[in-house]
């Protein structure tokens, strides 16, 4: 069974294709094109995120993967526009480590999270994407655009952070909850797939630079193109 994790119950209606109606419980395990799923809400945020991971599999052992479907922020709208689909080829935490109040050198931080899990460093995850799904009997499109995901706690404000995040991470995207789903299926040594729909450029508070309707639009194309129901 795969483990459908998403942030909000609105993210996953739309994933579902779910009418708001629907939101009164925890939607039922599902199959659809021969793989099975189970739907959870996992909450905002990377310390809501991990505390529903570890929770669920506690209670799922039986769960061989995880997939985690949402909106998210571009660093690179010319690359990732709006309503544009992503996947992320490596989950990093910018938040841990050594942090500056002046912008400079990031310096490096030696302390895993983990005794018992060696990162390099100790912030980031890096996976193929293609061969994660592939490990899960999944598919990609190939007109998704791939690349890094930084997981914050606090999104990014202004066009200064930004710009400061790309340029030391190289980042495609910002998110709020994949770190923590990765660095459980690490942990757990089964799959991980993050797939995400762009719904604001990185920094921009201007809300006509918003579009969160078409994010979530383009959310219901995502499980049929996974599961080989539509290419």
């Amino acid at each position: 069974m795969i483990l459908l994790a998403c942030a909000t119950r609105q993210e996953l209606q739309a994933v579902l294709s779910c009418p708001d109606s629907s939101t009164g419980r925890e939607p039922a395990p599902m199959s659809m094109g021969g793989r099975e799923f189970l739907p959870c809400v996992v909450g905002i945020g990377p310390v809501a995120a991990a505390l529903s991971a570890g929770a669920l599999l506690e209670r799922h052992p039986e769960v061989t993967g995880i997939v985690n479907l949402g909106i998210c922020g571009s660093f690179d709208t010319a690359v990732a526009p709006l309503g544009s689909v992503c996947a992320a080829s490596a989950e990093i935490l910018p938040e841990y480590g050594v942090r500056r109040a002046i912008h400079g050198e990031e310096e490096a931080f030696g302390h895993q999270m983990f005794a018992d899990l060696t990162l390099d460093p100790p912030n980031r995850l890096d996976f193929d994407p293609r061969e994660q799904a592939r490990s899960m009997g999944l598919n990609l499109h190939t007109g998704w655009a791939m690349g890094p995901s930084l997981t914050v706690a606090g999104v990014s404000g202004d066009q200064e952070q930004a710009d400061t995040l790309r340029t030391r991470y190289k980042a495609l995207t910002e998110n709020m909850e994949g770190f923590s789903l990765a660095l459980a299926a690490r942990r757990h040594g089964i799959g991980f797939l993050e797939i995400r729909t762009v719904s604001n450029p990185v920094g921009a508070r201007d809300k006509r630079l918003w579009n969160f309707r078409l994010a979530l639009q383009a959310l219901r194309s995502i499980l049929p193109v996974l599961t080989g129901a539509r290419a």
